[in-house]
């Protein structure tokens, strides 16, 4: 099975099951809860997703300089993404059920992350070993 194919089938067997139980279990039973877990959800996957695109591009390239300035930019970019996303959410919803958020965002970002790292990094090490 392709790299892209296991990334893709895994952020949506995560997708379904830790905000699937977030849901269920509405751990800080705050007012707008729901809306707390999908949303937190939503900024990992937008901040993991295009962050796999580029590095799996590049991961096989021959100039390691490419693979550092694409991780380097990745890293830049979701550390504004996070920033800008979580101040909007905090200041643009109107009592806003910040716990529920960041349990979901920070779960989907390690986990996420977790996933785009196994994958990249195992395609880094074929590769290397083909080439």
């Amino acid at each position: 099975m392709s790299r892209d194919k296991l990334f893709y089938g895994g952020v949506a067997a995560l997708s379904l099951l830790v905000p699937g139980a977030l849901l269920m279990g509405q751990p800080f039973a705050e007012a707008r809860e729901p809306m707390g877990t999908l949303t937190g959800w939503a900024l990992a996957l937008l901040i993991i997703v295009p962050s796999y695109l580029l590095l799996s591009r590049v991961i096989g390239d021959d100039d390691n300089q490419r693979f550092f300035r694409a991780w380097a930019g990745s890293t830049a970019a979701r550390f504004v993404v996070v920033l800008v996303g979580t101040v909007l959410f905090a200041v643009l919803v109107d009592d806003a059920p910040i716990k529920s958020f960041l349990l979901s965002f920070f779960l989907g970002y390690m986990l996420l992350t977790g996933l785009e790292l196994a994958l990249v990094l195992s395609g880094r090490n074929t590769s290397r070993r083909h080439a």
